[in-house]
């Protein structure tokens, strides 16, 4: 057999080899990014669609948070502070930053004076959504103000574990926009199933657009805030005191 003909039948030999060898890769990845989209899906399910679910299969009351009575609040507790365990458990166990994370943790905080000027911003943050939470339930009423509290941390957390915990690894690039962007299709679907319950009728294209777009001014002050001053304790102080302590009284 001559030079030209074994070049002809190794060909296909070897690139069907290549082809064996390239495939499983390619399927692999494909099926984990199916894998860290369904979780992330499956989380924001729970977050968001524990309670609008009650209000349709159990005549849940639709009320306010701090308003709500105390069986029925157990259970409307339960969906962001369920959500934000599983996401927490998932990541504690992959480990609490992704090497991404820790090249921008470490190059941003090149000085120790840059160092100690983040610690401080982080401590004021949380300082001030501690001392605005004291000054809430001492104004009253003491029960309701408790309730809005305790759901609206375990709501942040869910939000921040889920989009920017879990919704930060979907791409494995990394990139910025992904977690802000799942942020704010997260808030979209929670104004979206709420108004799903409504007996009004409502333009529901509209009122998750507009929840969306809410929820993508939090995405991207979240993400600033992990950029400067860093680390998740900023982020969700300033979400937990703009939301649950300014906002959530003015409603």
């Amino acid at each position: 057999m001559t030079d030209p003909e074994l070049r002809k039948t190794s060909a296909p030999a070897s690139g069907g080899r290549f082809r064996a060898i390239r495939e499983p890769s390619l399927q692999g990845d494909g099926l984990s990014l199916f894998r860290r989209a369904y979780r992330w899906l499956n989380l924001t399910l729970i977050h968001q669609g524990v309670w609008p679910l009650l209000l349709v299969m159990a005549s849940a009351p639709a009320t306010t948070v701090g308003l709500t009575p105390l069986p029925w609040y157990w259970a409307r507790l339960a969906g962001p502070l369920l959500a934000a365990l599983f996401a927490l458990a998932y990541l504690s166990h992959q480990g609490a930053l992704s090497g991404s994370d820790r090249v921008q943790r470490t190059a941003a905080a090149r000085s120790e004076r840059d160092r100690k000027v983040r610690e401080q911003v982080v401590i004021l943050l949380v300082g001030v959504a501690v001392a605005v939470s004291i000054m809430r339930v001492l104004a009253g009423p003491q029960e309701a103000v408790l309730k809005l509290i305790v759901f609206g941390v375990a709501d942040v957390a869910a939000y921040q574990a889920i989009s920017f915990g879990l919704g930060s690894r979907i791409l494995l690039s990394g990139d910025a926009w992904v977690p802000v962007v799942l942020f704010g299709v997260s808030w979209g679907l929670h104004d979206l199933f709420l108004a799903a319950t409504s007996p009004a009728i409502q333009n529901l294209p509209l009122v998750f657009a507009g929840g969306a777009t809410i929820g993508l001014a939090f995405g991207a002050l979240s993400w600033l805030l992990r950029q400067w001053p860093g680390g998740y304790l900023a982020v969700a102080a300033a979400q937990y005191v703009i939301v649950y302590m300014v906002l959530g009284f003015l409603a």
